[in-house]
């Protein structure tokens, strides 16, 4: 089975690399310099997309596993690429009572960080504080960290919730 995030086909977004640069984005510059209020905002989009690709490649990797050819390759990319923000949400959400304690800590995390992201980029007089989304992106990670021990067959089951339209 691939380490989500470290073992990825062909260069799929590290979600440890998101975090990683949130954090770079709120660091004070080498001449004193605070980070601008638009570094604050990148930083708070960073801590959701990390969240985000953290949710597609474990839904790839436990619907299909590490790509042994071109043509499950091509599956796993396909499963990567599905996963819509909202449909997410609302499943994550919807289902969160049926999942294991760090599932619904990632549940949470996730429609958290969304909100947070759509006031980042489309809220003009959001207002947000470097210490604050320092602890977002913490939070991010030990969510996603949590997320990804749990059971194979659990992500297999959350992948099908965020990626299968219900009927």
């Amino acid at each position: 089975m691939t380490m989500i995030g470290s073992d990825a086909p062909l260069n799929a977004v590290d979600w440890r690399n998101l975090i990683r640069i949130g954090r770079e984005l709120l660091a004070t510059k080498s001449d004193g310099t605070a980070p601008t209020d638009e570094h604050i905002r990148r930083a708070v989009s960073s801590a959701y997309y990390a969240m985000f690709h953290a949710l597609a490649m474990s839904n790839a990797d436990a619907l299909i596993d590490t790509p042994r050819d071109s043509e499950t390759e091509k599956a796993w990319f396909r499963i990567y690429r599905g996963l819509d923000h909202m449909m997410a949400r609302r499943e994550l959400q919807r289902h969160r009572q049926e999942f294991s304690a760090s599932a619904q800590e990632f549940s949470n995390s996730f429609q958290h960080l969304q909100d947070r992201r759509h006031s980042a980029d489309y809220n003009p007089s959001a207002v947000f504080t470097g210490r604050q989304v320092a602890e977002w992106l913490e939070s991010a990670e030990t969510a996603i960290i949590g997320y990804l021990q749990a059971d194979r067959g659990e992500r297999a089951y959350i992948a099908a919730l965020t990626l299968i339209r219900g009927r």
